[in-house]
């Protein structure tokens, strides 16, 4: 069995598990922001819930099976210690410490999700709010630690993901104050 898996091409698995994990997790939070809009109710909000559950569910999965399979890899292996505690890869220590600390937020937004009924909502809220770095954590990692990060297209889905979740923060953001404030009528 474990020659089977040494056979297979480790350093593409890693690479497309970290891209992978890094859209599950845009996609997870672009659900999550739209589904707290304005004007999304029943079926749809339902429906947005349960794909940002899942997709950052799996995002998350995807990602730990990225820094676990780089502990097997041939070309460029990382220790244990490397790859669990932040900040000491012998390799790109600072952004690899940042996808390091970006599971371990991932993790506590999970799990804090998971017992959003047996907390205060703004405490459960507060915390959800990690969500952004968490996200820019995993961005600068895969910008700085990916492979594949000098090409155009890759650039380009860092870029787009990047300004499209600053779009709709920003947008919903708006929206919400907008609503929070009362309407003042002038005669």
């Amino acid at each position: 069995m474990a020659d089977w898996f040494m056979s297979l091409p480790l350093w593409g698995i890693i690479r497309v598990s970290g891209i992978l994990s890094y859209l599950l997790l845009f996609a997870g939070m672009m659900l999550g922001i739209l589904h707290g809009m304005p004007g999304n109710s029943g079926r749809t909000r339902a429906a947005m819930f349960k794909w940002h559950t899942r997709c950052t569910w799996s995002g998350f999965l995807i990602g730990i099976a990225h820094g676990m399979i780089i502990y097997v890899d041939q070309y460029s292996p990382s220790t244990w210690r490397e790859i669990w505690i932040p900040f000491t890869a012998h390799i790109h220590p600072v952004a690899s410490g940042l996808g390091t600390l970006a599971v371990y937020g991932m993790l506590i937004l999970l799990l804090t999700s998971d017992l959003r009924n047996k907390i205060k909502k703004p405490l459960w809220y507060m915390i959800h709010l990690l969500s952004y770095p968490v996200f820019l954590m995993s961005l600068f990692h895969g910008l700085f630690t990916g492979s594949d990060t000098g090409s155009a297209p890759i650039k380009l889905m860092y870029a787009l993901t990047a300004i499209g979740l600053a779009g709709v923060t920003v947008y919903r953001f708006t929206l919400k104050s907008g609503r929070s404030k009362p309407v003042k009528l002038s005669r």
